[in-house]
């Protein structure tokens, strides 16, 4: 009875302590657990509240660059406004609309026009939240975001606002609007999106439709928070996991967890295998756990790798831009020469080659301005020019392709159609864009294809249609087609930006890019341009001698010898008497040593730049300060062009023409009269 009872205790004792233990064990678990899902938790929300933040400085800084653009313009044009609003929306898509708001807080004009036309002369003020940002970004004259508030048009979302401030007087502003949902779906990660509820609050609002103040937290899951403040709203971030994230994590494996700790429970009294059964199920656990943990860190890491090789590739932009200003000097002179050699009698086959030794060189000159662009924008070059020529030099390029594909091309180009304000270049790409995917569609049908492009004249605008008779384009695919990254090519055979930049382009023209298609019968895309005529044109002088008619001493300054020497021979050949100059401190000794009729100098050079050069001649030969040209091959930046409005100084863009050349010594070296002004 005494061994039973002794048996019974002991095996309550021992079961006792084994429970006692399995609870603390349990206890220590689920902390370890809540631990690692609130470090989870905080990692996301640190990358959410950088994304946030990111982008919300990311569009500070693309309506700063158009509240710099109006500031630097005298008067900026509705037209001109929509330009660089169009490009600005290029920069930031998740922006609804861009508005111009006149010093009396209402809105001038907005982009795009289309849907919100109706809104242009609204007051502000019938927006209290939305005007008091307005009134004080104007005050601070800083770039200020409103709060989340219900929009004109019924949803809900902020506006920033950023003042122009002309000369110290108030001139307007320029207000971005945009939507709360289509700012977070933009920020969301869909991985993340599907574990964790993630909240932006600014000022204490959801951006979202609903109760303006988000309920507290939930007391049963871990919540971070981070916050900081961006143009004069506290932006804060909440991410909590989701229930089914934190039962997963918390509450997995519970019961089966208390059920063997039970079992070892009532068989620790039988004998030490139970216990080390039991002990080797703990350790196992703990290890699985530490692999789980293990590879999470991993995800981390990668992720973390990631930023940097986009850094990385951010990084590489700069220099490949640094690079192309670099080749603007060399390849100036190798443009030049050959330029020089076309003007002189030479036997046919050789003129031939120098005429493709200049197209090539031109070629390049463009890939350079190219490489240039990737690292600021440029308006497009545009010119008065017949699109029937774009369309044939194109088909020329494409010739070869068509033939060994059996693509029959079939034209019908109007005559008479009017001439109009066009970028070759950038039509050139839109057409090329347009026929290589009617080449791909008709390829994939393994049959001879048939394509036909026609242009007419209707009600005042040039229309080109471009037809073939490829498989067409699918409903679903319809909806998303000017979308971009959507495509419906295989992968590896397109990046879905190239109907999207042809929708740019042709917007930029003034124009549009619209299809009709049937699935089986083919495809059509119009392409809608206005007809606009030529701007710029140079005046015709009333008479007087020029740079043309006369002998002239010319100091070049350049710290580029191939340059120099191009220029030597340019000018000596024209007859003019030239001097050359290696760097700023040998053009100040020449300049107060000779009697000079102009100059023509390099903008940046190692010891000084052309604006040192400006200002000693300004001081010492006020009349030569007029007749100066400088010459840049990598941009201007904003103070330069400063200089350049104020002094009326002309700027030659490298590698430069002989034509460019010469027109310049004739616009400096005329005769100053009101017939002899070029615009």
């Amino acid at each position: 009875m005494r061994r039973r009872l002794t048996y019974l205790l002991t095996g309550f004792v021992t079961a006792s302590c084994c429970l006692i233990a399995v609870a603390w064990l349990s206890s220590s678990e689920r902390a370890a657990r809540e631990q690692d899902l609130t470090n989870e938790t905080q990692v996301v929300a640190y990358q959410f509240s950088t994304r946030l933040r990111s982008t919300l400085e990311k569009h500070v800084v693309a309506l700063q660059q158009m509240a710099n653009f109006f500031e630097n313009s005298d008067e900026v044009t509705d037209t001109e406004f929509h330009a660089f609003a169009a490009q600005t929306l290029k920069q930031i898509p998740v922006c609804l609309r861009i508005s111009r708001l006149d010093p009396s807080h209402r809105i001038r004009s907005i982009y795009p026009p289309g849907p919100n036309q109706a809104l242009v002369g609204t007051d502000t003020r019938i927006s209290p939240v939305g005007y008091e940002a307005v009134v004080h970004a104007m005050e601070s004259r800083q770039p200020v975001f409103s709060p989340p508030m219900p929009l004109l048009d019924g949803a809900r979302g902020f506006i920033l606002a950023v003042p122009i401030y002309r000369n110290g007087r108030f001139e307007g502003e320029v207000a971005g609007t945009f939507r709360g949902a289509d700012f977070l779906s933009n920020l969301n990660l869909p991985a993340a999106a599907a574990r964790y509820d993630e909240t932006v609050l600014g000022s204490g609002k959801s951006l979202l439709p609903g109760p303006s103040q988000t309920p507290g937290p939930p007391h049963d899951r871990p919540t971070i928070v981070t916050a900081f403040n961006l143009a004069g709203v506290q932006w804060a971030v909440q991410v909590t996991p989701r229930e089914a994230v934190v039962i997963d994590r918390l509450r997995s494996g519970r019961a089966g967890f208390w059920t063997i700790g039970i079992l070892l429970a009532l068989l620790a009294g039988a004998g030490g295998g139970a216990a080390v059964h039991y002990a080797s199920s703990l350790a196992l656990r703990v290890r699985t756990q530490d692999e789980a943990l293990r590879q999470a860190r991993q995800h981390l890491d990668g992720a973390k790798q990631q930023l940097i090789q986009a850094e990385k590739l951010s990084a590489l932009g700069e220099l490949v831009a640094g690079v192309a200003h670099e080749l603007n000097n060399p390849l100036a002179a190798v443009m030049g020469y050959v330029q020089l050699l076309l003007t002189r009698e030479l036997p046919t086959d050789v003129t031939r080659r120098l005429e493709t030794v200049s197209t090539e060189a031109e070629r390049m000159a463009r890939i350079v301005k190219n490489l240039l662009t990737f690292a600021r924008k440029h308006p497009p070059e545009k010119r008065h020019l017949g699109l029937n020529g774009i369309i044939e030099k194109t088909l020329e390029l494409k010739a070869y392709h068509f033939r060994v594909n059996h693509i029959e091309v079939e034209t019908a180009l109007a005559p008479a159609l009017p001439m109009t304000m066009l970028d070759f270049h950038q039509v050139q790409q839109v057409l090329i864009n347009l026929l290589n995917n009617a080449e791909q569609a008709m390829g994939e049908q393994g049959k001879d294809g048939r394509l036909r492009i026609q242009t007419r004249a209707v009600d005042g605008r040039i229309e080109a249609r471009i037809t073939d008779s490829g498989p067409g384009i699918g409903p679903d695919a319809q909806r998303h087609i000017f979308e971009p990254f959507f495509t419906t090519k295989k992968e590896g055979k397109g990046t879905g930006l190239g109907l999207s930049m042809c929708y740019g382009i042709m917007q930029e023209h003034g124009g549009g890019i619209r299809f009709e298609s049937e699935p089986g019968r083919g495809a059509t895309f119009i392409l809608d341009f206005p007809v606009a005529a030529p701007v710029g044109e140079p005046v015709k002088l009333a008479g007087g001698e020029t740079g043309a008619g006369r002998r002239l001493s010319i100091l070049v300054v350049d710290d580029e010898p191939s340059v120099s020497d191009f220029m030597v021979d340019l000018l000596t050949s024209r007859g003019h008497r030239v001097n050359t100059a290696a760097d700023v401190p040998e053009a100040l000794l020449k300049i107060a040593r000779d009697e000079l009729d102009m100059i023509i100098s390099d903008m940046n050079m190692p010891r000084g730049t052309g604006l040192d050069i400006y200002r000693a001649v300004l001081a010492k030969r006020p009349p030569l300060a007029k007749r100066i040209v400088f010459m840049s091959g990598s941009g201007t930046t904003q103070d330069t062009q400063q200089f350049l409005r104020e002094t009326g100084i002309q700027l030659m863009a490298k590698p430069c023409s002989i034509v460019d050349i010469e027109r310049a010594i004739e616009r400096v070296t005329r005769p100053e009269s009101p017939s002899s002004s070029v615009d």
